[in-house]
C-alpha cells in the first residue's frame, strides 16, 4: 500500500486511510458525490467518490479509519483520489496487518527528542520561569506531543503544535538575543502562546473546533489558561505576568486575523512576526513538497493567496570543488539554509 507522499499519476490502489474531511455535495445535474481529504502518515490528499452508493452515505464520517480502492488522478496541478470503492475498517483488517497510527499525518520530526529539547530550554530561563513552564508541561504534556496547531492552515497534524512551538522558540531565542529585549519573557510566551488551542480544538473523529474554540478562539483560551495556572503556583511576579498575558493576547498580531490587542511592547511584536513567520513557512514547504505538477509553479494557494515557485537556484561548483583530489583538503560545507525540499523535511532548523 502505497503512502500518500509517494503516488503517481495513474497509480490503482487499495489502501487504508482516515477521513480528515467530509462534505456531501451535488453536481450541477444534482448528482449527490462526496469531497473528501483523506490522509495517512505521511499526509493528506483530496478524493472525490463520483459514485455514492445508498450504503456508503451516512455511514463513514469524518475521522473514521477507512478501506478504499482508488486512481490517482491530476487535477490543476495537484493529485486527488477517484475513489472507486470505500468502506469502514473492519476486525480482519486488524488481523491482516492494520494500524491507525499509520494512517493519521503526523510531524516528520521525533516527538520525544522536541519534547526533550523544549524542556531543556525551558530549564534555561531564570528558576521561577523555568519551574513555571516545567509545571505547564508537566500538566500538559500528554496534549503538548500530540496536538496539532490547527485544523487545516499550518501543522495540521499530529505533533504539529509541539513542532511549531518549539520552531517559534528557537526563533524568539535569536531574536531576543539579537534585539537585546527580554529572553525570559519573550521565550517563555514562545512556549505557550498557542497552548489555547488545547480548548480550541478537539481530535476525537479528525480535527475540529470546540463550541469554546467558535465562540471565544485560542488566544483568549490560552490567556485563561496561563492565569489559572499562574495562580496555583504563585510565585511569578505581577509585571511580569502581566507581560506574559499581553504577549498571548496580541500574538496574533492584527485584529483582523483574530488578535485581541495588536502588539505593544517589542517583545509582543518579536512575538508575533516569529509565530506569523513560521506559520507561513509551513504552508508554503507543504504546498511545494505535494505539488506535483510539471510546472514550475504550484497551483495557487488559498490561503496566502498566490502559487509559490518550486524550483531552487543552483550555483557552479567553487574552483576549491574542482581541483580537489582529496575531499579531507576540502573545506567545512558552510551551515545555512536547506537548498531543496527534500533537505527541509530532513533538517530541523527547516521547520522548527
Amino acid at each position: 500500500m502505497p503512502n500518500v507522499s509517494d503516488l503517481s499519476t495513474g497509480e490503482k490502489f487499495d489502501a487504508f486511510f482516515r477521513i480528515r474531511d467530509l462534505q456531501k455535495k451535488e453536481t450541477r445535474n444534482g448528482r449527490q458525490y462526496l469531497d473528501l481529504v483523506l490522509e495517512d502518515r505521511t499526509g493528506g490528499i483530496s478524493a472525490k467518490v463520483w459514485e455514492v452508493e445508498e450504503q456508503v452515505l451516512g455511514v463513514i464520517e469524518r475521522g473514521d479509519f477507512v478501506k478504499a480502492r482508488a486512481v490517482v488522478e491530476s487535477y490543476q496541478g495537484n493529485f486527488q483520489l477517484r475513489i472507486q470503492k470505500i468502506r469502514k475498517v473492519n476486525d480482519e483488517d486488524y488481523e491482516e496487518g492494520f494500524r491507525q497510527e499509520e494512517c493519521i499525518e503526523q510531524t516528520p520530526f521525533d516527538i520525544d527528542l522536541m519534547w526533550e529539547e523544549i524542556r531543556r530550554i525551558a530549564r534555561t530561563c531564570h528558576p521561577l520561569v523555568a519551574d513555571f513552564l516545567i509545571s505547564i508541561f508537566g500538566q500538559y504534556e500528554e496534549k503538548f506531543k500530540f496536538w496539532p496547531a490547527a485544523q487545516r492552515i499550518h501543522h495540521p497534524y499530529l505533533g504539529g503544535l509541539l513542532e511549531h512551538t518549539l520552531s517559534v522558540t528557537k526563533t524568539c531565542i535569536y531574536l531576543a538575543d539579537k534585539y537585546e529585549v527580554f529572553a525570559d519573557l519573550l521565550v517563555a510566551a514562545a512556549m505557550i502562546h498557542d497552548i489555547g488551542k488545547f480548548d480550541e480544538l478537539s481530535t476525537s473523529g479528525g480535527i475540529e473546533y470546540t463550541d469554546e474554540g467558535r465562540l471565544i478562539g485560542h488566544v483568549v483560551l490560552g490567556r485563561d489558561i496561563l492565569r489559572d495556572h499562574a495562580k496555583s503556583y504563585g510565585e511569578l511576579p505581577g509585571d511580569f505576568l502581566l507581560h506574559l498575558e499581553h504577549l498571548i493576547l496580541a500574538h496574533q498580531g492584527q485584529l483582523d486575523w483574530g488578535t485581541v490587542k495588536v502588539p505593544m511592547t517589542p517583545e509582543a511584536l518579536l512575538l508575533h512576526y516569529a509565530d506569523d513567520i513560521d506559520a507561513k513557512f509551513n504552508i508554503m514547504k507543504r504546498a511545494i513538497e505535494m505539488d506535483r505538477g510539471d510546472e514550475s509553479f504550484t497551483s495557487r494557494n488559498s490561503i496566502m493567496q498566490r502559487p509559490f515557485y518550486k524550483l531552487r537556484p543552483q550555483l557552479p561548483l567553487a574552483k576549491n570543488e574542482e581541483t580537489s583530489a582529496d575531499p579531507a583538503d576540502d573545506p567545512a560545507p558552510r551551515e545555512g539554509a536547506p537548498n531543496t525540499p527534500a533537505e527541509w523535511a530532513e533538517s530541523p532548523s527547516g521547520s522548527a
